[in-house]
Order: structure tokens, then C-alpha cells, then sequence
């Protein structure tokens, strides 16, 4: 069944379905009809046994029987007792058991014919025991039943076949807009993300699949764009320390006996080395976190003592004095982590701070709060919704060194430990203040 496909597999299902229904109702309904119309005969001869009954034993007529019915009074020796003379119905292998009680015989009966039931009822009168029977045709009820069976026999079949073709129908009718999003996507590819697959019409599960498959295609348009400007970023700021790094190996190449030009060169050729390698390393920690390879250990860290020794080891910008104040707070993080983040967001700081940057670590709720605030002119507004985006640098800042990765890993290292980064500007200094939140383990002090 899993090789055809879902239209004939529905057709199939719901064909087999309506043949099961139809017959346990054919089952039911000829079983219905035929023991109501056997009933109705059982109820004749009840009936008209219990008119010979009162002719016979209180000998008063009642009223004439509305079918032809046979009915006869036999003595316990078989006899007829009445119409006197007539042969009786009642075999005498029968007599004893009609003697015992009511019940119904269905057989061949002379002079009615190869259908017919016989009623026999034992009755006590004046005279002692007799039999009253009486007999009738069960004609109608065999004509109905086969009446029944030729109707059913064609009803049903076609019935099935209406119901699969009906089945076919609505599978082909509710199937054609999949049909439809399969034929788009298979023509989509990278090269055109910004197309979408057609949009059945209603609020079936079929347009919620089209919608759910546009949204899909959506945030792959989305990934792929950002993927293209990541990558358009890394050559451009690769390039520009190559270039650099290229110029000044050649200068020193020209003259190799100036000893001064010679030392200059390779010291910034030595710079623009550094600069390449943070910039391949914070590339690779952050194709280290896309991939999901930042899974937090076992190790608890304190956030105020790794700030501390964080801020001991950054070179200090002159005129910028950088203040840390707090509490000590355990987070489940490796202690390497925590101090890229705070060594990033006080970088970031210092570069635009006109003279202060202020370090706050306390304890929020369940989280441990790192705040990294500075008094320089803060985020431009426009960029606030990119600024942890990678290499997103405003254009007061270009010159001022950096990749603009520094907030991407600092979001990338936040999200793996399970913690939320914002961004924005104002109190307690007035510039740009970053809150990282970082759940907390407890024994914090």
C-alpha cells in the first residue's frame, strides 16, 4: 500500500470501508425485515387459533380471519375434531410435542403448499385436552427475502462504486493544491530563495501545510541572505589586514639594509598577524556555535571573580577608567566563557566611552545580571535591532579597530549557557548599556 499513491490508497480505504458498512447493514436489514414479516404470520395464526378456540369451546363466532388460514381442533388420539371429517395437518410424531405447549412448525403442508407454518397450541375444555392448529402460507415472506436479496445484490454493489468514486473525487480535489506546491518546489533552488510555493485557499490542514512551507522557505530566504553577508563582511575584513600585511612585507623587502624600515615593517606586519588570527578565531567560535558545539559542562564559575580577573588583563584605554561593582553569583558555565563575554562587552565599552565604563554583576531572580554600561554617545538607533549581528558596526566606529563580532559572541556564548542579551541606551551612565542574563545555580554569596 506504502508504493500507491495517497489518492488510490484513500480510495482504496474508503472503498473497502462502504463495503463492510453496506453489508452489516444488508445483514441487519434483512434480518430486520424478514423477522417482522415472520412475526406478522406468527401473529396471524395466534390470532386465528384463538378464533377456532372460542367457536369451539364457547361456541360463538368471532371475526373472519383476513388471510387464508387453515385451522383445525384435534383430540390427544389425533383425531380431528373439527371440520369433522377433514385430514389432519398435525403429523402424529408432532402430537406429543403440542400437547407440551405453544411453538411454531415450519414445513410442507398439503393444500398450501411447500411454505407454510403451522401454529399448534394446546387448549383444556369441557371435553378434556385438545390441539387447536392452524396454518398458513409463508409465500410473502420467502417473495420479500428474495426480493430483498436481488435488491441488495445490485444496491450494494453500486453503492460501493459510487462511494470509491466519490472518494476518488474529493482525494483528487483536496490532493491538487499539494500537487501544485510539489510542481513549484521542485523549481525552486538556492540560486531564487525569494520565491514561494502557491497558497491553497481556505484554513484546512492544506493551507496551513502551504503556509507552514512558505514560512519555511521564508527563514532559509532569510538564513541564506544572512549567510551571504556574512560572508561578504569576512572577505572584506580579511581583506584589508592582508592587504596591509602584504604592503608592508614588500616595503621591507625593498630596502632589507635599512635595519629601522625593516623593524617597523615587521612590527605591523606582526599587528596585522594578531588582528587576522583573533579575527579566524572568533570566526571559528562562532561556526563552532551555528553548528551547536557549545554545550555548557559540569563547571560552576563565579561571574564576579572571573570579571575581576577578566578586567585585570585587557590593556587599559587611556583617559577611560573602567569601575566594577557587585556580588558573587554561581552560574553553570566554564570560567573561559564568562570572561569572553565580560572581556567583549568591556572592549566594546571602552572604544566609544568618553571617560567612565561601569561593571555591575548581582543576582536577578533566578539568573545572574551582568550589566556593562559607558558614557560615550551609545548605539545608534538604527542599529539597536542589528547590534548582535556579526559585523555590524556603526559608522562612528570603523575607525576605531574591532570585526564587530565582539556582541555576536557575546550573544553566541549567552545563548548556550541558556541566558538573554539586550541591548540599549541610557541609565546608569547616559551611552550604551548591555544586560546579559545568565541562569544561576545556587550557593551564590
Amino acid at each position: 500500500m506504502r508504493r500507491l499513491s495517497l489518492r488510490i490508497r484513500l480510495a482504496t480505504l474508503t472503498g473497502c470501508g462502504a463495503v463492510v458498512v453496506l453489508f452489516v447493514g444488508a445483514i441487519l436489514l434483512y434480518r430486520d425485515l424478514s423477522g417482522e414479516i415472520s412475526t406478522a404470520i406468527t401473529t396471524e395464526l395466534q390470532v386465528r387459533a384463538a378464533d377456532v378456540t372460542a367457536v369451539f369451546v364457547e361456541e360463538r363466532a368471532t371475526g373472519a380471519p383476513t388471510a387464508p388460514v387453515v385451522a383445525q381442533i384435534i383430540g390427544t388420539d389425533g383425531q380431528v375434531l373439527s371440520p369433522v371429517g377433514a385430514e389432519p395437518i398435525l403429523r402424529p410424531d408432532e402430537l406429543p410435542a403440542a400437547l407440551e405447549g405453544e411453538h411454531v412448525i415450519d414445513r410442507e403442508v398439503t393444500g398450501i403448499g411447500e411454505h407454510a407454518r403451522l401454529l399448534v397450541r394446546p387448549v383444556d375444555t369441557r371435553r378434556g385436552r385438545v390441539v387447536v392448529v392452524a396454518a398458513t402460507t409463508t409465500e410473502p415472506l420467502s417473495a420479500a427475502r428474495s426480493r430483498l436479496l436481488v435488491i441488495l445484490g445490485v444496491a450494494g454493489p453500486s453503492l460501493a462504486a459510487a462511494m470509491i468514486g466519490a472518494a476518488w473525487l474529493l482525494a483528487d480535489a483536496a490532493l491538487r493544491p499539494v500537487h501544485r506546491m510539489t510542481r513549484e518546489a521542485a523549481t525552486i533552488s538556492m540560486a531564487d530563495p525569494g520565491r514561494r510555493l502557491p497558497q491553497p485557499a481556505g484554513k484546512d490542514e492544506i493551507a496551513e501545510l502551504g503556509t507552514t512551507l512558505n514560512q519555511m522557505l521564508a527563514r532559509i530566504e532569510s538564513t541564506v541572505a544572512r549567510e551571504r553577508t556574512f560572508i561578504d563582511d569576512a572577505s572584506h575584513e580579511l581583506r584589508t589586514p592582508l592587504a596591509v600585511l602584504r604592503g608592508e612585507l614588500e616595503l621591507a623587502s625593498h630596502d632589507p639594509a635599512d635595519v629601522e624600515a625593516v623593524r617597523v615593517g615587521l612590527s605591523s606586519a606582526l599587528e596585522e598577524t594578531d588582528r587576522l588570527a583573533r579575527l579566524a578565531e572568533d570566526l571559528l567560535m562562532l561556526a563552532r556555535a551555528d553548528a551547536g558545539y557549545l554545550q555548557p559542562g559540569p563547571q560552576l564559575a563565579d561571574v564576579m571573580t572571573v570579571a575581576l580577573g577578566a578586567l585585570a588583563r585587557p590593556p587599559t584605554v587611556e583617559g577611560v577608567d573602567i569601575e566594577i561593582s557587585g556580588r558573587s553569583v554561581l552560574v553553570r558555565a566554564e570560567p573561559q566563557w564568562i570572561e569572553v563575554i565580560v572581556a567583549n562587552l568591556v572592549t566594546n565599552a571602552t572604544r566609544h566611552a568618553r571617560h567612565r565604563v561601569l561593571v555591575d554583576v548581582a543576582r536577578a531572580g533566578a539568573d545572574a545580571k551582568i550589566v556593562v554600561a559607558d558614557d560615550g554617545p551609545g548605539f545608534p538607533t538604527e542599529l539597536l535591532p542589528q547590534a548582535f549581528d556579526r559585523f555590524t558596526r556603526g559608522e562612528n566606529s570603523r575607525g576605531r579597530g574591532g570585526t564587530g563580532l565582539g556582541l555576536a559572541i557575546v550573544a553566541a556564548f549567552t545563548s548556550a549557557l541558556g541566558g538573554s542579551v539586550h541591548a540599549d541606551n541610557g541609565t546608569p551612565l547616559g551611552g550604551a548599556r548591555v544586560e546579559v542574563l545568565i541562569p544561576a545555580v545556587d550557593g551564590d554569596t
